[in-house]
């Protein structure tokens, strides 16, 4: 492998981190910003929407409102290059969800892969699109709620 190469994987790690933190701050233009303007974000597996960056960046407040904090840790990742400036990988993620449910502190947990597409602009590489397959949900009276919804 390449310099250039291994030098694309570090950046789109980063731009996996750079994900989970603009998430984790609620920093929804810097959301946006990480996905190309025609990107489809897709998170219907986890009982959200599927949309442009845009709509999806003003859906997110109240979709998280109700968590009193965020925390998504992105692991595992898999990246296949399929041009010069795109790529798609597979990454790994737990993301945990503080609230109050019915009066009682709750950690809620979501388990999934995001599977996404990258693309190398101007600005450095983005995501063309991201998919969440959701592969658990854990908790308390939340999750089990958000479960049953989820069928």
């Amino acid at each position: 492998m390449d310099d250039l190469r291994l030098e694309d994987r570090a950046r789109i790690g980063d731009l996996t981190v750079a994900y989970a933190y603009a998430v984790d701050s609620r920093d929804w233009a810097t959301f946006e910003g990480l996905f190309t303007p025609d990107a489809v974000i897709d998170y219907r597996s986890a009982g959200g929407i599927s949309g442009l960056p845009a709509d999806v960046a003003a859906w997110m407040p109240d979709a998280l409102g109700l968590f009193i904090w965020t925390l998504h840790s992105m692991s595992t990742s898999r990246i296949t290059f399929t041009g010069p400036d795109t790529a798609t990988g597979d990454v790994h993620v737990v993301a945990r969800h503080g609230l109050t449910w019915e009066g009682a502190e709750e950690t809620l947990d979501v388990v999934g892969v995001y599977h996404d597409g990258y693309v190398r602009t101007a600005a450095g590489w983005r995501f063309a699109a991201r998919r969440e397959q959701t592969l658990s949900v854990t908790g308390g009276a939340f999750a089990d709620l958000l479960r049953s919804s989820l069928g």
